[in-house]
């Protein structure tokens, strides 16, 4: 991680004597919405509903205004749900939902080609370091209109459901400690016209939120920890609207 950050740092500081001689520079609002999951090394999770809000700028670095720079600074949700049960003595059908939330800086490099009159499409590329607020999760038990938030900051420490949570398999949930800091890659496209931006974003993370197996199937974790690269990491995909002042 500590790595990750010094590098994304020293590009900041390459950039900025460009950025200060830039005459090309421009600010954005963005809000998206979409998909937020993890991968590898759990299973039986579902994937929730995401989303972001925050700004940035839009600096040119070339005279033809193609080459871009985008900083910005976000708040992201991301998490996962996952159906199962709760309970002791008595078990009932439980729907769960955990929410992660990040203050999220995203710098990337975009290439602007020009449409038309007043029509661009941009694609951006580039990584991000993001710091954990909050994580907690919710539920619901169906079947009656009981649902609550559990009150334990996942980022804080770890908990084991008062040893009534199940997944669907019902095998026993418990989450431990998170790590804050998340870092990865990020990119995607943008339709712009005129001052109005409507955007694709994709984000992979690369730093693991915890260890592997904290929930789902034991064979099922080893196969995905295989394929999808050991550890559950962040991933998030949605489509934006934005404002170009």
């Amino acid at each position: 991680m500590n790595r990750l950050a010094n590098t994304l740092f020293g590009i900041l500081l390459a950039i900025l004597p460009l950025v200060a001689k830039a005459q090309d520079i421009t600010w954005q609002a963005r809000a998206g919405i979409g998909y937020a999951s993890v991968f590898g090394g759990v299973s039986n999770i579902d994937d929730r509903i995401g989303f972001h809000v925050g700004g940035g700028a839009d600096i040119g670095l070339s005279k033809n205004g193609v080459w871009r720079f985008q900083p910005a600074l976000q708040f992201v949700r991301k998490g996962w749900k996952f159906d199962g049960y709760y309970g002791n003595e008595q078990i009932m059908e439980a729907k769960y939902s955990t929410h992660l939330n990040y203050l999220q800086l995203p710098l990337q490099m975009a290439a602007r080609l020009s449409l038309g009159k007043e029509w661009f499409i941009t694609f951006r590329t580039g990584a991000y370091v993001a710091y954990g607020l909050s994580a907690k999760t919710g539920m619901e038990i169906l079947s009656t209109d009981y649902d609550e938030t559990f009150g334990v900051n996942h980022f804080s420490e770890d908990f084991d459901f008062n040893r009534c949570a199940y997944d669907k398999e019902s095998r026993s949930v418990g989450f431990p400690k998170f790590n804050r800091w998340d870092a990865g890659a990020i990119g995607g496209i943008d339709l712009t016209y005129r001052h109005f931006i409507i955007g694709y974003n994709v984000s992979v993370g690369f730093t693991k939120l915890c260890d592997a197996g904290f929930m789902g199937n034991p064979l099922g974790n080893v196969i995905t920890a295989v394929l999808l690269g050991g550890h559950p990491k962040n991933i998030t995909a949605d489509i934006s609207i934005g404002y170009q002042f």
